[in-house]
């Protein structure tokens, strides 16, 4: 199987866990974007923004050496914030998402295996990408996304929890 073919459908999947979520918030009737789960894990609206900030920073900063696209927005949603929402709307973050995806998806097929097995290095990159192949960034992205995917599972079921009690 070729990279990009790899990463078109672990990207789908992602989408799909992602959406699926969505939905059932939809089904019940709820989705507020300031809800904070009573763990204080990071608010709704704050998890789905991070998302999209994800495909951004990956794709923008450290597979093409340049700034995120929406560096105003990067800096509400990234890493280190307190997880607040700021107000966006869950339309503008599904739009960003989704053309954060595509360009994504259109560099991973145009891309050659040279690019992919370029290795990610200089003084902007945090240690933790420092030394790692642009496949192996990739392969983190969607495990990361995958993991806040998880946190949307958890703070709906928090929400659920609230209506039972």
């Amino acid at each position: 199987m070729e990279h990009h073919t790899f990463i078109k459908l672990i990207a789908a999947e992602t989408k799909t866990w992602r959406d699926m979520e969505l939905t059932l918030m939809e089904k019940e009737g709820w989705i507020d974007l300031s809800y904070r789960p009573r763990n204080n894990m990071s608010s709704l609206g704050w998890v789905l923004a991070h998302q999209a900030m994800v495909l951004d920073y990956t794709l923008n900063t450290l597979i093409l050496g340049d700034k995120p696209v929406n560096p105003e927005i990067f800096s509400k949603y990234r890493p280190g914030t307190d997880g607040s929402w700021d107000g966006i709307s869950l339309k503008d973050i599904l739009e960003l998402y989704d053309s954060l995806e595509t360009n994504f998806l259109e560099w991973a097929k145009s891309a050659t295996v040279q690019d992919f097995s370029r290795v990610v290095s200089g003084d902007s990159i945090p240690s933790f990408f420092c030394g790692k192949t642009v496949l192996e960034i990739i392969l983190s992205t969607f495990t990361h996304l995958d993991y806040h995917t998880g946190h949307l599972s958890a703070i709906r079921k928090d929400w659920l929890s609230t209506r039972t009690s």
